[in-house]
């Protein structure tokens, strides 16, 4: 799995959480194994969370930040931080090298 695909799995927990919690709803019955999903993906997004945080520079360690978990876009992000969308593409390349699996 590409550091890419891995960052990406946090939005997708999200939105796998959110549909547990309606599946809860709709099935009270399976309340248990819904549970144990919700706390595995949960986990999921702790672990990027913490590998993220991980990175040694404040300013790759926000543009993960508002790539992966917020979903921004890297023109959003270089509004955001006020760089160039091409130097903010640079540095999201660089962050991307600093990230550890």
């Amino acid at each position: 799995m590409s550091k890419k695909d891995y960052l990406s799995q946090y939005l997708l927990q999200q939105k796998k959480i959110n549909r547990l919690n309606c599946m809860i709803k709709l099935n009270p019955e399976n309340r248990k194994k819904y549970i144990q999903a919700i706390k595995k993906s949960e986990g999921i997004r702790r672990e990027i969370e913490a590998k993220i945080s991980a990175v040694d520079d404040d300013v790759l360690r926000e543009i993960l930040f508002l790539k992966y978990t917020c979903g921004k876009s890297l023109m959003e992000i270089s509004y955001i931080i006020n760089y160039s969308r091409r130097h903010t593409e640079r540095l999201h390349i660089k962050a991307l090298e600093k990230f550890k699996l």
